[in-house]
């Protein structure tokens, strides 16, 4: 969970917060190409393929779309079999490269049990207001107007304020630290928010914020966005849930790779992802063809591009298949 900086200056202090990093991977701790694995159990099916409560699914905004909202759509989608949404990702993306794949999906419903998939997928324009709070290392000038704690704003501006200072640090995984973005990170006022309700756009009351003895500088900005917009269609399976596992099961499990007959020294690979430690396979570039016949048995070679072809790290994530006695997810990450 993603511990802002208001949250942890709260719980830490600012001179005691520190980041914590164990058990994270970053582009500098791995090889070129790094497999990693993990065994799931499929016996009982839950996140992030099954949502009892598809509300807790987040938007695809630094503010996120009220729970009523959400509630509503899920209505429309159940009683009509379908719904369109934008900027709420109810088929869950995994990475898939520089590009997406949808995530196996399931929603429960009165004990019923659907499935639910994209049937159409847009990108529109959109104008909106965005608002930023950029730090300055500078005092500010004589005569600025200068806001401090408590802020005296709207429950809505307040979400998009703290939205907006938890942004200048959210290069750090959530602590502290300073900021690794190189452009300014603004908050959008979305369909869901009303910015002629707003304070803070298009001219905030105030020039500059002094929290946490450091200053930032109140930005807004007009800008033309690419909104994702997806219809979601649904399924009925059962109402029985061993019946809804078995299917499930079916769906997520993308292939049985001890049909596949791989090469002894292929299998070495992924028995070396799926072992104890280090509980991954690592390459340098370029790939091996015991490599190349890993990726290929898991479906991820046909999209893999020469790593001269990548800018920066990518990943192919949540490749489920049985393989030996159990069944896998397989991640592959590439690093330029």
């Amino acid at each position: 969970m993603r511990c802002s900086r208001r949250r942890a200056l709260r719980l830490l202090g600012a001179a005691g917060a520190t980041a914590a990093t164990a058990g994270c991977l970053s582009p500098g701790d791995l090889d070129s190409y790094a497999l990693i694995a993990d065994e799931l159990d499929l016996s009982s099916i839950g996140r992030p393929y099954l949502w009892p409560d598809p509300t807790v699914i987040d938007a695809t905004t630094r503010v996120d779309f009220a729970t009523e909202a959400k509630t509503a759509s899920l209505s429309e989608l159940f009683e009509t079999g379908e719904v369109t949404v934008e900027q709420w990702p109810l088929v869950g993306p995994d990475e898939w490269g520089t590009e997406t794949r949808p995530r196996p999906t399931f929603l429960e419903r009165d004990g019923i049990f659907y499935e639910v998939r994209i049937v159409e997928e847009r990108v529109l324009e959109r104008d909106r207001w965005h608002f930023a709070l950029d730090r300055t290392d500078e005092t500010p000038p004589d005569g600025a107007a200068v806001a401090e704690p408590p802020f005296d704003l709207s429950e809505q501006d307040e979400r998009v304020f703290d939205a907006a200072l938890d942004a200048v640090y959210a290069g750090n995984d959530g602590f502290l630290g300073d900021p690794q973005f190189d452009e300014l990170q603004t908050v959008e006022f979305h369909h869901g928010l009303d910015a002629d309700a707003s304070a803070l756009v298009p001219s905030p009351p105030f020039e500059f914020v002094e929290y946490s003895d450091e200053f930032f500088r109140a930005v807004t900005e007009r800008r033309t966005v690419d909104v994702p917009e997806w219809t979601y269609a649904t399924t009925e399976i059962s109402d029985s849930r061993s019946e809804f596992t078995s299917y499930a099961r079916d769906a997520i499990v993308e292939r049985d790779l001890s049909e596949v007959g791989l090469s002894d020294s292929a299998a070495g690979v992924l028995d070396d992802a799926i072992a104890e430690e280090p509980r991954r396979y690592e390459e340098g570039a370029p790939p091996s063809e015991k490599l190349d016949e890993a990726l290929g048995a898991l479906g991820i070679a046909g999209d893999l591009e020469p790593i001269e072809g990548y800018d920066e790290r990518v990943d192919f994530r949540n490749v489920v298949v049985e393989y030996r006695d159990g069944v896998y997810r397989f991640d592959l990450i590439v690093t330029p």
